[in-house]
């Protein structure tokens, strides 16, 4: 008996993955999605961050989506090319699409999701605008980090206050064990009064990466080139934002780093909010060279059963991470009348469960889980790299 409970979406006909999820809604592209989000901004609105956060977002899905529907693709026609077979798949998978449209209420968003692929086992790449009067309740704990609201509130109505958010977030989960999970979001929030004045803005945000087997020139292949968005900017910023994300990637109760980190930010606002977009977008920037050529060669490594009960468990733990300690799976949750499939889409298909369970000494596995239980290594730097692969 296996110890993993294996959902079948993986090798369903396309007939009946259609059934079970639907084929979405039409997606026409990145010029497209940013005028969708730009139409529901004000008339005439004369806020460039505004705008081009939303250009930011709304083109680096439309990238993301075109990178792996080419990479599944390419795996459809060379069959063998990714070590699996097309699965039941009559045509190569593409994402699945869904448009939510409630700008009387102040919501708007662009979810893409690609799952039970040749490459992809589960991918979602999200877009959301949100504009909405904020409550006492959600203002006070906002001005807990932002000086000029909380100087405000002291004096003004907290009625006349309005909360204005853009964000993308994506998650990226491999068919193949040798190749890493990866996770980004970055988001801008300003809360305005009714006259269009602003009280308080700021930017959220990071990358990090997940290995379930390590190989550590990925490790430092990415940090090197978050390292570099950071230097241009700030040289403090990489070894702040990187301890920011070992603590905040850190499963308490497991006493385990949930991967390898990378960077995490949140309430920047200090400077002109043209050199922190400038900042975020580098960041943003850095995503695809930092990633796809990893997921790309790695896709290639060969693996068996051993390696993918392996990525079952890794892949509960990312669960466990997610639903227990993710500030942005909270935020979701208390959220009324969220899409709670896009909360969850960062979940992946395949999970497993087991009790007290340690890989033998020696192992890849166990290499992995001493790296993640041992002090942050400093992966930007060549001379912490010990060897080109550890996998």
């Amino acid at each position: 008996s296996t110890m993993i409970s294996t959902w079948r979406f993986a090798e369903a006909t396309q007939k009946h993955r259609d059934q079970w999820v639907g084929s979405g809604q039409p997606y026409y592209g990145g010029e497209w999605a940013y005028k969708f989000f730009l139409g529901a901004l004000e008339e005439e609105c004369g806020d460039k961050t505004k705008i081009d956060m939303v250009q930011l977002t709304t083109m680096l899905q439309a990238s993301i989506i075109q990178r792996l529907d080419a990479m599944e693709r390419k795996a459809w026609v060379e069959n063998a090319y990714f070590h699996s077979d097309r699965k039941g798949l009559e045509t190569p998978l593409k994402f699945r699409v869904d448009v939510d449209d409630r700008r009387e209420n102040g919501k708007l968003g662009i979810t893409a999701v690609m799952q039970g692929g040749l490459v992809v086992e589960k991918a979602g790449v999200g877009v959301t605008m949100l504009s909405k009067k904020l409550n006492p309740r959600m203002a006070k704990q906002m001005a807990h980090n932002h000086p000029a609201l909380k100087e405000y509130l002291a004096t003004g109505e907290v009625n006349d206050l309005s909360m204005w958010v853009n964000g993308i977030s994506c998650i990226v989960h491999p068919v193949n064990p040798k190749a890493p999970t990866v996770h980004f979001n970055y988001r801008h929030f300003q809360i305005t009064k009714d006259d269009g004045s602003v009280v308080a803005w700021w930017f959220g945000g990071g990358q990090d990466l997940t290995p379930i087997y390590l190989f550590e020139e990925d490790a430092h292949h990415l940090h090197s080139l978050l390292k570099r968005a950071c230097d241009k900017h700030n040289p403090e910023y990489y070894p702040k934002f990187k301890k920011w994300a070992d603590e905040y990637f850190y499963h308490t109760a497991r006493k385990e780093a949930r991967g390898i980190g990378g960077i995490f930010f949140d309430d920047l606002d200090s400077g002109s909010k043209e050199n922190i977009f400038s900042f975020v977008k580098d960041c943003a920037d850095t995503f695809e060279p930092s990633y796809f050529p990893i997921l790309q060669k790695r896709s290639e490594e060969k693996y068996g059963e051993t390696e993918k009960k392996w990525q079952a468990l890794r892949h509960g733990r990312y669960v466990e991470f997610n639903l227990v300690y993710d500030r942005g799976t909270k935020f979701g949750f208390s959220v009324p009348g969220v899409n709670i499939e896009a909360v969850l889409m960062s979940l992946p298909l395949t999970v497993g469960f087991m009790y007290k369970h340690l890989p033998k000494h020696g192992t890849e596995e166990d290499k992995l889980l001493k790296i993640l239980t041992g002090k942050p290594r400093d992966w930007a730097t060549t001379a912490s790299i010990t060897g080109t692969s550890s996998g």
